[in-house]
């Protein structure tokens, strides 16, 4: 029982090729903050295994909401900090690299406002709101 595995990923900390796009129609950030999804070691039935490596929205959400759990542990579960978490983490994510040998950072449309960085969001001392610019177009549409 125990031991290690060494599940090396040459795209690890990188976007994911299906990560969804964005901006939405209102040009707001989709996705808000990106989280790990690809190649997550997880908990799987034990007649298959017990554990697998698995990909998509159904890893990085858990990351996302434990993310959400920690902040509200720390910080208190009010009304004010559950509603301020997306703009939290929005305006403490860390910028994702487009490349491993590249210089340059993932775009907004891609990787949101960037990875989630639940300390970063927990030792903020300065709030940054709105977390994002949406210009409503969509809501306030006037066709010809």
């Amino acid at each position: 029982m125990g031991g290690a595995t060494n599940f090396p990923d040459d795209h690890g900390g990188l976007m994911s090729a299906f990560s969804s796009y964005g901006p939405s129609f209102d040009f707001g950030f989709k996705p808000s903050f990106a989280a790990p999804g690809r190649n997550i070691m997880s908990t799987y039935p034990v007649e298959l295994g017990s554990f697998a490596v698995l990909s998509g929205t159904s890893m990085s959400t858990p990351f996302a909401a434990g993310a959400a759990a920690l902040l509200l542990s720390a910080k208190g579960k009010t009304l004010s900090t559950a509603k301020g978490a997306r703009t939290l983490f929005q305006t403490t994510s860390i910028m994702i690299p487009a490349a491993k040998n590249d210089t340059g950072f993932e775009t907004l449309s891609q990787a949101g406002a960037g990875l989630i960085n639940v300390y970063n969001a927990i030792h903020a001392t300065t709030i940054v709101s709105p977390g994002e610019l949406i210009l409503n177009d969509t809501a306030h549409f006037h066709g010809k």
